[in-house]
């Protein structure tokens, strides 16, 4: 039924996410992960590449993220849009779109320093654009964005999110005035908004202030839109208004690096999602436009390579996908084509699963909390073998890539070393529990708790704000076991604490540049509930015990020297 010349999804684009590796979400610094496989450390040349490797995947663009944190990480938005300018040309070269996607109510914070920032009217019971301040905020940085419009095919406002501009009004205000802006440099330029956090309402708004031809983005998988019936009204109001529809994925091929980042290989649970949505809301209207996400860059390939292929014909085989990825890779060297295979599946079984529900960390079936350590133990010294082989083979004739094969699967190796040991100890850890089945005594369970070991390494990989995956999900069980039992929970390591105070200290420390006063925050500035709330305050009274901290009498902690971070601006 499908082909590329009569494809599922026409348009298909890799959503090219900004976070930079080593200042995650413009707030933590990671000094110890590679920036090798950085999007935004790429030089021109490697862009070329990058592009040619999209396009193997099966996509016919790319979707770039235009958010200032990107901004500040780099030295500022004019770097910024340089590398963006470099990557547009060199998509159009091979025939691939170019979108821009922009933060369209986002122009401070993470790290990026703009003091006149203003999102609300000063009098709340007025829409923001009457507000002069607001205006004036709102036209610099859409001047800034719209320095991409020669360079842009599809422009796509993000409004809703982080919760900034909240008033109906006010967003179609400001759509327009940003797509005025954009379509005076490029008239030919298509726009969409995509509906992440939008309150019923929203997309008909826009279309009844004169927009007609705005296509409107539903979101494939999160959990609102798995509601009964929600895809399909959706997409009945799209056609009723005659408008375009697109899907913004997220997630779906790869975690955002700023969350819960690992290298994952996604080619089943893409076909499982994709299957679930086709059927959910096809029968009413198709989507024209699909991106995917693309965050863990150069090693999210053979994720990449599947959703643009499966966008094509979802019913095509992941696993023979896979196989050709893998092929795309290592070139016409079965032997070879094999070793990474098995290097992949690996990855894909300890990390992914088969289905969205073993891959979401809040779903059921979570992989990470449902494991098969036997399994995954008898293969990864196998796969730690093939990978260590195909580090010493020669580069092979195959499509460019970014980077040198060796460097890809150097960089592949410490997520292998990363799921042996959470393999390892799930095994302690099912033996643990089998000791409580068995009516140990409590004291030889605390023993055993305390010989458990729940540190998995971060290596130089990605590491967002909450941290290792497994060894989040390692602590997370093992704690929740010994709240359960009467047991003491086991503690991180001195060094991981040193580590995770840093990085709580990174953040506040952005927070408070550019200010005279100290900004005093409660445990929740630090999201606690993902890293655990009582943790962290722990980690936040040591370091007022240390004098690094103050704290006020409402509980709230500043950095005790704040005095130093006065000075800062980015424009």
């Amino acid at each position: 039924m499908y082909s590329k010349e009569n494809p599922w999804i026409a348009e298909r684009e890799a959503t090219v996410c900004t976070w930079k590796f080593d200042y995650m979400r413009g707030y933590v610094s990671n000094m110890n992960v590679s920036l090798i496989n950085d999007f935004m450390c790429l030089s021109a040349r490697q862009l070329k590449n990058y592009a040619v490797m999209l396009k193997e995947c099966g996509f016919t663009g790319v979707q770039v993220m235009d958010i200032c944190a990107a901004w500040r990480a780099s030295g500022g938005w004019e770097n910024v849009h340089d590398k963006f300018k470099a990557f547009a040309d060199a998509c159009h070269a091979i025939g691939l779109k170019f979108t821009v996607w922009c933060w369209a109510a986002e122009f401070s914070g993470h790290g990026w320093a703009e003091p006149d920032a203003v999102y609300q009217n000063a009098d709340r019971s007025k829409p923001a654009y009457e507000d002069g301040r607001v205006r004036a905020i709102f036209n610099k940085y859409y001047d800034i964005y719209a320095d991409l419009a020669p360079y842009a095919d599809r422009l796509i406002a993000h409004f809703f999110d982080p919760g900034n501009l909240t008033d109906i009004p006010s967003i179609i205000y400001f759509f327009k005035l940003l797509e005025s802006k954009f379509k005076a440099k490029n008239p030919k330029i298509k726009t969409a908004v995509d509906t992440w956090g939008c309150p019923e309402g929203y997309p008909e708004a826009l279309v009844n202030a004169g927009m007609k031809d705005v296509m409107l983005m539903e979101l494939p998988f999160l959990p609102v839109w798995r509601q009964q019936g929600k895809r399909a009204a959706f997409r009945e109001g799209v056609k009723k208004l005659g408008c375009d529809l697109g899907s913004w994925g997220w997630y779906t091929a790869d975690m955002e690096t700023d969350q819960l980042a690992l290298m994952t290989v996604n080619n089943r649970v893409l076909k499982d999602v994709f299957n679930q949505t086709r059927a959910q809301a096809d029968c009413v209207m198709a989507p024209s436009y699909w991106s995917e996400t693309d965050a863990y860059h150069i090693l999210n390939f053979f994720s990449l390579y599947a959703a643009g292929h499966l966008l094509v014909n979802p019913d095509d085989d992941p696993d023979r996908l896979l196989r050709d990825a893998a092929r795309a890779v290592t070139g016409e060297n079965t032997e070879n084509e094999k070793r990474l295979v098995s290097v992949l599946e690996l990855i894909r079984d300890a990390r992914s699963g088969d289905s969205w529900d073993s891959y979401w960390w809040t779903e059921p079936g979570y992989v990470l909390k449902n494991y098969n350590h036997k399994t995954v133990l008898n293969r990864a010294d196998a796969a730690i073998s093939a990978l260590e082989t195909l580090i010493n083979e020669p580069e092979p004739d195959a499509i460019p890539f970014p980077i040198e094969r060796r460097q890809l699967y150097k960089l592949i190796m410490p997520h292998l070393h990363q799921i042996k040991k959470y393999a390892e100890f799930s095994r302690d850890f099912e033996e643990l529990k089998q000791m409580k089945k068995d009516g140990k005594s409590k004291e030889e369970l605390q023993k055993k708790v305390g010989a458990l070991n729940c540190e998995i390494p971060e290596y130089n990989c990605v590491i967002g704000l909450w941290g290792q995956v497994e060894a989040r999900a390692a602590f997370e069980q093992v704690s929740e076991f010994c709240r359960e039992n009467g047991l003491r929970a086991p503690q991180r390591s001195p060094f991981v604490r040193f580590e995770q105070k840093r990085r709580l200290i990174d953040r506040l420390t952005v927070e408070q540049r550019g200010k005279a006063e100290p900004v005093f925050v409660d445990i929740s500035f630090y999201e606690g509930g993902m890293i655990g709330a009582e943790y962290a305050r722990s980690l936040m009274e040591e370091l007022f015990t240390e004098g690094v901290l103050v704290k006020n009498a409402d509980g709230k902690y500043a950095l005790s020297d704040a005095e130093a971070y006065k000075f800062d601006f980015s424009m």
